[in-house]
C-alpha cells in the first residue's frame, strides 16, 4: 500500500538478542526517542491556545499515483506500491535514492565509487556490474535505460512512486524487479519562490532555488529550479595527507506548462547536470573498517558526468477516451577513473579510466479511457534507440603476485540498443466489489555491438554482432473490496530483461547471454481504519527468476564474466502503514522479510568450479524495518516545533554469490527538530546519530577484500524560505 512510507521511516525489528556491543547504543536510542517525544508533548506556555492543534484533523492525506498510467487513489491500486512525496522527503531529509532506499521496504539502493555506480534491488532481484537494470526507472514518463543516470538530485520532485514485482505489461523490459517512478511538479497560475540553504559535519553544503509563474495568465506558466552541490572532502588520503570525497555539482530543470483550451495541455522539460567530483573510497577490509574516514591511494580517481535531457508530455481529453505522447531525449557522457587496487602499493598496480557516453531517443503513446463504465481499458505503442560508446584504459601491474607487467589494456565499444511494443490492460467490473483485470505486452528488442580490446595483459579480442529478443509480458489479476476501506487483490505478472553483449571483459568465444525473465505471484490487503486515520498495506510475493543473469568471478585471469546462472527463486512478505493518532502526530512504520536464492547456479567461481545452488542473492537483505515518529506542535499563531525520530534496520546481507562476503544487520538512527512558520523553516538534524559503521560494498578482485564504507555520523542544519 503504499505511503505508509511517506514521510519517512525506520525502525529496528530486534526480535534477535542484543549483542553486548550495541547496549550502549540502544540505551542512547532510547534516550534520544524519550528527548524526541519529550520535547514535541511539553506544554507551551507561549502559545496562546490549543485551538490550533485541536482543529487540526487526524485523516491521513490522499495519495494519488500515476502507478499504472493512471490517476488513482493508491489506496484503490492492486499492487505493492509505496509513494513517497515532497513533503516527505523534506520532513526525513532524503537527498539522495540510497536514502530513499531507507524508508521503502524491500528496495536496497546503493551507490558506491561515484555517481556512475547506482545500484538497485527490489525483492532481491538487481543488476551486476555494467549491466542493463532490473529496475525500470522514469522521471517524467521517460525511462533511463542506464544505471549510470540513475544517480538523480531529488530537489524538484513532487513525488516519487516504488511499484515492487514485475511490472512487464505496463512498462516492458528493465522491468523485471519493479519500477521507480519520478515525477516533477508543474508550474501553475500562481507566483511562488523558495530557498534551502543546508550543511553538515561532512562537509558537504547545498544552495537550491526555484520559481514557479505564470507567463500568460490562465494559459502559459513557467518553472525554474537550480542546485548547487559543494563538498570539499571528508575523507583524508593518507599517501599524500589530501582532502578525498570532494564534488561540485550542478543540476537545473526548466518547464513550459501550457494549457490553451479546457482539453488540451503540455508540458516542455528541459533538465541538466554538471557532476565533478573524486571517485572510489575503496581499501582494503581491514583498513576502512578500522579507519572509515581515510583511503590510502597513490591515484587520485576523478568521478565527473555532464547529461542533459529534454521530455515533450502532450495530454488531450477525447469523449471517450485521453491520449497521450510523451517524447524523451536524454543525452549523458561520465569520466570515471579510479584507483582500483585500492592502495598505495607499487608493487601491484590496477588503474582504470572509462569515458562513457550515450544518446536515447524514446516516445510513447497512450489511450485511456475516461468514462464511468464497468470496462476500463487502456492501449499503447513504445519505441526507443539508445547508442552507447565507451572507451576504457586498464593500466596493470600483477608483479607483486606473479602474473607480469605492467601491462596496458584498451577497450573500445560501440553498441545500439533499439525496440518498439505494444501494450494494453483491460479490468472489467463484474460486480461492485469484484473486478478483473488482464493486459498483455509483446515486446521486441535488437543489440548490436562492435567490441574492440588491444590488450597487454591478455588475448585481443575483436566482436561484432546483434541479437534479436522477443518476448510476450502478460498479467492477469482479480480485485476484491469487502467494503469501501479495504481491498484484497491477487496478481500474476511478468516481467523481463534482454540478453546482451559482455563488453567489461569480453569474451572471443561465449561474447553474449540470454535474456531473463521473472513472473511474480502476489497477493496483497489494504485497508483504512479509525475513519482514516490509519492505513496499512500488506503484499506476500513469490518470483520465480528463469535464465537469471549472473556475474562470475574469474579470479585466475581477475575478470568478471557475464552469463545465465539458470533459475533463482525469491519470496517473501513486506507491509507497511500509516497512523495519526492524534493532531500534529504522525506515525510510520514498514518492513520485509525476503528469502531470495539461487535455485540453479553452477559455476558460479570459475576458478573451482563451484556451486552456489542453495546460496542467498547478493545484496537482498533478509529483514528490513523503517519506523518514523514525527510531531508538528503550535508555538505561536506562526510559529510551530517540528520534531522527528526515524529507525531503520538493515538485515544482513551478501556482497557476493559464494556468500563468503557478509554485511552483518545495522541500524540507522535520524533525528531532526526544528521551528516552521509559514514562510520560513529552521532545523538541526543528525543522520545515523549512533555512528554505526556498514559498507556499501565488498569485493574480492585479485588484489583483496576491498570495501567501501557508507556514511558515519553527521549533523546538519537546514533554512528553508518560501515566498
Amino acid at each position: 500500500m503504499q505511503a505508509a512510507l511517506s514521510r519517512s521511516q525506520g525502525l529496528s525489528v530486534l526480535n534477535k538478542p542484543t549483542p553486548i556491543h550495541n547496549i550502549n547504543k540502544l540505551t542512547l536510542l532510547v534516550k534520544t526517542g524519550v528527548l524526541c517525544t519529550a520535547i514535541s508533548t511539553t506544554p507551551n506556555v507561549l502559545a496562546n491556545d490549543n485551538a490550533k492543534t485541536e482543529s487540526q484533523s487526524t485523516e491521513l492525506e490522499v495519495i494519488t499515483v500515476t502507478a499504472e498510467k493512471r490517476n488513482a487513489d493508491i489506496m484503490d491500486v492492486s499492487s505493492s506500491v509505496s509513494a513517497i512525496t515532497d513533503s516527505d522527503l523534506k520532513d526525513a531529509e532524503i537527498r539522495s535514492i540510497t536514502e530513499l532506499s531507507q524508508h521503502v521496504p524491500n528496495l536496497h539502493i546503493f551507490t558506491w565509487g561515484g555517481s556512475r555506480e547506482n545500484n538497485i534491488f527490489i525483492r532481491g532481484i538487481g543488476p551486476g556490474l555494467f549491466t542493463e537494470p532490473t529496475v525500470g526507472f522514469y522521471v517524467d514518463g521517460v525511462n533511463y535505460t542506464n544505471n549510470g543516470m540513475f544517480d538523480l538530485d531529488l530537489t524538484d520532485v513532487e513525488r516519487i512512486e516504488v511499484l515492487r514485482g514485475p511490472q512487464g505489461t505496463l512498462y516492458g523490459g528493465n522491468s523485471l524487479a519493479g519500477i521507480i517512478n519520478i515525477i516533477t511538479p508543474k508550474p501553475d497560475n500562481f507566483t511562488d519562490a523558495r530557498l534551502s540553504v543546508t550543511a553538515d559535519t561532512l562537509e558537504r553544503r547545498k544552495i537550491s532555488v526555484g520559481v514557479n509563474t505564470p507567463l500568460i495568465e490562465d494559459e502559459l506558466y513557467g518553472g525554474l529550479s537550480l542546485a548547487f552541490t559543494n563538498n570539499n572532502g571528508d575523507l583524508t588520503n593518507i599517501h599524500n595527507g589530501k582532502d578525498y570525497g570532494a564534488r561540485e555539482d550542478i543540476v537545473a530543470r526548466a518547464k513550459l506548462h501550457w494549457e490553451p483550451t479546457y482539453t488540451f495541455e503540455s508540458d516542455l522539460i528541459f533538465d541538466f547536470q554538471r557532476l565533478r567530483g573524486d571517485s572510489y573510497a575503496l581499501g582494503s577490509a581491514a583498513f576502512i573498517k578500522n579507519n572509515p574516514d581515510k583511503v590510502d591511494h597513490n591515484y587520485d580517481g576523478e568521478d565527473n558526468r555532464d547529461a542533459y535531457g529534454i521530455t515533450l508530455v502532450m495530454k488531450n481529453e477525447f469523449s471517450h477516451f485521453d491520449f497521450t505522447s510523451i517524447t524523451g531525449w536524454r543525452d549523458w557522457d561520465s569520466y570515471n577513473s579510479a584507483d582500483q587496487d585500492a592502495s598505495s602499493r607499487t608493487d601491484y598496480i590496477y588503474h582504470n579510466i572509462a569515458e562513457e557516453k550515450q544518446k536515447q531517443i524514446s516516445q510513447e503513446l497512450r489511450w485511456a479511457s475516461n468514462t464511468e463504465s464497468d470496462l476500463q481499458w487502456l492501449a499503447g505503442l513504445y519505441g526507443y534507440y539508445a547508442e552507447y560508446k565507451t572507451k576504457g584504459t586498464n593500466m596493470l601491474d600483477y608483479t607483486a603476485i606473479g602474473w607480469g607487467g605492467p601491462y596496458t589494456d584498451y577497450t573500445n565499444v560501440k553498441k545500439e540498443n533499439s525496440g518498439y511494443a505494444a501494450f494494453g490492460q483491460v479490468d472489467y467490473s463484474l460486480t461492485e466489489r469484484l473486478a478483473l483485470t488482464a493486459g498483455l505486452r509483446v515486446d521486441m528488442e535488437q543489440r548490436k555491438a562492435d567490441i574492440q580490446a588491444n590488450n597487454q595483459s591478455s588475448p585481443n579480442v575483436s566482436i561484432e554482432g546483434d541479437k534479436n529478443f522477443n518476448e510476450w509480458l502478460p498479467k492477469v489479476g482479480v480485485s476484491y473490496t469487502p467494503d469501501n476501506s479495504s481491498l484484497i487483490y491477487g496478481t500474476i505478472s511478468q516481467g523481463y530483461r534482454a540478453g546482451g553483449f559482455d563488453h567489461l571483459y569480453p569474451n572471443q568465444n561465449d561474447p553474449t547471454y540470454d535474456s531473463e525473465t521473472s513472473t511474480n505471484y502476489e497477493l496483497g490487503y489494504k485497508a483504512s481504519f479509525l475513519d482514516n486515520s490509519l492505513e496499512l498495506s500488506t503484499a506476500l510475493f513469490y518470483i520465480d527468476i528463469k535464465n537469471q543473469q549472473v556475474q562470475q568471478l574469474v579470479q585466475s585471469t581477475n575478470t568478471i564474466t557475464t552469463d545465465n546462472a539458470g533459475r533463482g527463486l525469491s519470496q517473501g512478505i513486506e507491509f507497511e502503514t500509516r497512523y495519526t493518532p492524534a493532531p500534529g502526530w504522525l506515525m510510520e512504520l514498514g518492513g520485509s522479510y525476503t528469502n531470495a536464492e539461487y535455485k540453479d547456479y553452477e559455476n558460479c567461481a570459475m576458478t573451482n568450479q563451484q556451486s552456489c545452488s542453495g546460496n542467498k542473492m547478493v545484496n537482498t537483505p533478509e529483514l528490513t524495518a523503517n519506523f518514523a515518529l514525527q510531531n508538528i506542535r503550535p508555538l505561536t499563531e506562526q510559529l510551530s516545533l517540528f520534531s522527528r525520530l526515524d529507525v531503520i534496520h538493515i538485515g544482513e546481507y551478501y556482497f557476493n554469490s559464494l556468500n563468503t562476503l557478509k554485511q552483518d544487520p545495522y541500524q540507522l538512527v535520524n533525528v531532526k527538530l526544528g521551528v516552521e512558520s509559514p514562510n520560513w523553516e529552521v532545523y538541526l538534524w543528525a543522520k545515523n546519530a549512533l555512528d554505526e559503521y556498514y559498507s556499501t560494498v565488498e569485493f574480492d578482485f585479485g588484489s583483496g577484500h576491498t570495501v567501501e564504507a557508507g556514511d558515519p555520523q553527521s549533523f546538519g542544519l537546514t533554512f528553508n524560505a518560501y515566498y
